[in-house]
């Protein structure tokens, strides 16, 4: 039988909670606990419950890590390779696919590596929910590929692994924090990948890189076997170098799993949502795209605000109809979503997010071994640390300041709202400037920070708010190094379920230009 307390753990204990227990009620105070601890043991000794994943249907072939300096590893964007399909597809939605999955999505058998060095050793038992809807459909996938450590950071420079490179100029940030799945569509190493976004890490690693990345609606997509940020701003959708591959893939992976406590009413189950790839047909005359005035601040790179108006023009020449909205808050929605991610990741970092329904990755919490030791948090990003270090001040100094922050973004989604009454979609520059150079490995912490200016602005709002959004390319600018070219990106933002708008004037727009060469 399992000691009780010590009586130094009790009066610890409450001390940290600021309880100063009476003398003559410490015996029964001690009793009390001890039966808590009974109970706690009786559950951690219980079996735990997870899916399990068939894997006659769905065998893992060829699993091995792959060498950095390979040269089937150029960009230095993959975590782990094996071959993974099904011997008995339902479908053929992705015959003759390949894919990636960020490095966060459970893969039962693979090991997870998450970008870090803190947790090692980790190999989940399930797989995520969109894994078999991959494999039903005829995709194969082969690989996972490096997410950024810990999936903080939008500059591809904090993987445990290395920095991943931009296929476009080696040396040059891929974006985060689905760098690597970024990186492996648009150099061609595979056709379709999975990112998951929770302040921009699907589009702006899509923007940097010249392919398309979909946030769709929160919940639309299952985020259940997928290690969680923070999860009112988790989001899981798919990246590909056209329009049509996004739209099919997102068909493939969405609908309700009946587990993820993400979806919220409206969420369409698997097997009815719409067909994208037909929706996007038939052009866009008499479209009504709104430019978000906020959304080109100054600051902007000149030649991203260029190619971004000329883009526009594109849809003017189709037979939209463009006018200029505005919402003032979206100028402050950074900050106020910096709150909501810093506050709430720092509970998820430390094991304490609480009010879940879904699967939870038990054996991740385990590896973790909680509460972080010194060693361990040295093994972290800068990103990572600061995150702790913020999260850990605001919650001491600034408690009301998260509920706050969770009512302002409400207000941010009936501005939005409002808008998209008036517009069928908000456009913007997915991010202010072309990639940039990856910070030096021994760079401060602030010049990592730093690095990222320009990549958020636009995109993290829409992780609090729900809309779904795409990064699509819209032709190359001159990047730091004006003899080197890089993409440019423009989001396209619509109704929350009304991903088929966004695509249709997404696919309109790729039917009529040639971005390359735009």
């Amino acid at each position: 039988m399992a000691s009780a307390p010590t009586r130094e753990e009790l009066l610890g204990t409450a001390k940290k909670v600021s309880f100063e227990i009476q003398q003559n009620e410490v015996s029964e105070y001690e009793e009390l606990l001890a039966r808590t601890k009974k109970t706690l043991e009786t559950v951690a000794a219980m079996d735990d419950y997870q899916p399990t994943p068939d894997l006659t249907l769905h065998p893992r072939k060829d699993i091995h890590l792959p060498n950095p300096d390979s040269p089937s590893n150029p960009l230095n964007a993959w975590a782990w390779r094996f071959t993974l399909t099904s011997t008995s597809p339902a479908n053929t939605s992705l015959n003759g696919k390949t894919l990636c999955l960020k490095d966060n999505i459970c893969v039962a058998g693979i090991p997870c590596l998450l970008g870090t060095s803190t947790i090692t050793n980790w190999t989940p038992q399930t797989d995520a929910s969109i894994v078999p809807r991959i494999l039903n459909a005829s995709g194969t996938i082969t690989g996972k590929a490096v997410c950024e450590n810990l999936s903080r950071g939008a500059v591809s420079s904090t993987a445990a692994t290395g920095p991943v490179h931009n296929p476009y100029a080696r040396g040059y940030s891929a974006g985060g924090s689905s760098s690597g799945t970024a990186a492996l569509v648009a150099s061609g190493d595979v056709d379709l990948g999975i990112g998951c976004d929770q302040g921009g890490s699907i589009r702006i690693p899509a923007a940097l890189t010249g392919v398309y990345g979909v946030k769709p609606t929160a919940g639309l997509v299952p985020y259940t076997g997928i290690v969680s940020h923070e999860a009112s701003l988790d989001v899981v959708g798919p990246m590909a170098r056209g329009c049509r591959d996004v739209s099919v893939l997102l068909g493939v992976v969405a609908g309700w799993d009946g587990v993820d406590d993400r979806a919220g009413p409206g969420v369409p189950g698997f097997g009815d949502v719409p067909c994208y790839e037909m929706l996007m047909e038939g052009g866009i005359q008499g479209v009504r795209i709104g430019v978000l005035k906020e959304g080109l601040p100054g600051g902007i790179d000149a030649g991203v605000e260029e190619k971004f108006r000329r883009a526009v023009g594109v849809f003017e020449g189709l037979g939209a109809r463009v006018c200029e909205v505005s919402v003032p808050l979206h100028a402050q929605a950074r900050s106020v979503y910096s709150v909501l991610s810093k506050m709430g990741n720092h509970m998820g970092m430390l094991g304490q997010a609480t009010g879940r329904r879904q699967v939870m990755l038990t054996d991740l919490y385990e590896k973790k071994g909680l509460p972080y030791k010194p060693e361990a948090v040295s093994k972290m990003s800068v990103m990572s640390k600061e995150g702790l270090l913020s999260g850990e001040f605001a919650w001491q100094h600034y408690p009301a300041v998260y509920p706050k922050a969770v009512n302002i973004m409400r207000k941010l989604k009936d501005l939005y709202d409002e808008v998209l009454s008036s517009v069928d979609v908000i456009v913007m520059p997915t991010t202010l400037c072309p990639a940039r150079p990856l910070p030096a490995a021994n760079a401060s912490p602030l010049a990592q920070i730093d690095a990222a200016k320009g990549m958020t602005e636009n995109t993290c709002s829409f992780n609090a708010t729900g809309h779904p959004a795409l990064a699509m390319p819209i032709g190359f600018v001159p990047a730091e190094d004006a003899s080197i070219q890089l993409p440019a990106s423009m989001q396209i933002v619509g109704r929350w379920y009304d991903e088929a708008m966004i695509l249709r004037c997404a696919y309109a727009w790729e039917q009529a230009v040639d971005w390359k060469g735009f």
